[in-house]
């Protein structure tokens, strides 16, 4: 597998930068994971969208799944067959009600606990903790593991779900001093301790807030894990 960075800022773009968006390539099948603002264009780079083998979707939080409503465009103008979405189902969000109502989609609800296959990649879902129904993602393909938390706070299963994993994508978007229980995100030295706990071979922080300083971050996850790096645009990780 191989990972690359569309997007990684929360839950508003820095100057130049983009959302929450990835693009994972397996063999023949091409995934792209969450699509926030800023991040089609980076993806239609890649490959054409319409071509995707799926996109999966964390929730539907407006920094995850803004680039959906321009991808109606895209697709109605170039698809010769639906997109299919996996998702989890939020009746409140206003992008999900556009794409249910587009004709160029396919939506699949997702809940925690489900696994299915797409393309040559096993994926399962586990549950997130966030202000909206949310899934953290586990893919494998070829003997390798990606997992993706979304958008989460500690959750029960959050080592588990990560155990093992070739490469740990995670939300970090808090410094120590500013996380706290009832907020909706980790800090970047919480993902570092899963991290380690979990014995994962790469671990990169996403979700990163443009106020937030990203040396910081970066210095707090490496107490725990010498080797954490932090998402940027356009960085793409062999797996």
């Amino acid at each position: 597998m191989r990972l690359t960075i569309l997007g990684m800022n929360g839950p508003y773009p820095a100057p130049g930068g983009a959302t929450s968006g990835y693009f994972v390539n397996a063999g023949e099948t091409n995934l792209a994971l969450d699509l926030g603002s800023g991040t089609l264009g980076r993806l239609t780079a890649l490959t054409p969208p319409e071509e995707l083998t799926a996109l999966l979707l964390t929730h539907w939080h407006y920094d995850h799944c803004s680039d959906l409503l321009p991808l109606i465009f895209r697709l109605a103008a170039c698809a010769e067959k639906p997109l299919h979405i996996y998702a989890p189902v939020d009746e409140n969000c206003l992008v999900r009600k556009a794409m249910q109502s587009s004709g160029v989609a396919v939506l699949h609800d997702v809940h925690p606990g489900d696994a299915f296959t797409v393309g040559d990649v096993q994926v399962q879902a586990y549950a997130a903790r966030h202000p909206v129904p949310a899934v953290m993602y586990r893919l494998t393909q070829g003997g390798k593991t990606l997992c993706y938390t979304g958008d989460t706070n500690t959750v029960e299963g959050l080592t588990d779900f990560a155990r093992g994993a070739d490469l740990l994508l995670a939300d970090g978007l808090f410094t120590e001093d500013t996380w706290a229980e009832g907020k909706p995100h980790l800090s970047a030295a919480l993902a570092a301790k899963v991290a380690k706990e979990a014995r994962v071979g790469q671990l990169v922080i996403t979700h990163l807030n443009p106020a937030i300083d990203p040396n910081t971050l970066l210095r707090e996850a490496r107490a725990y894990r010498s080797d954490a790096v932090l998402a940027a645009c356009g960085d793409t990780y062999s797996i």
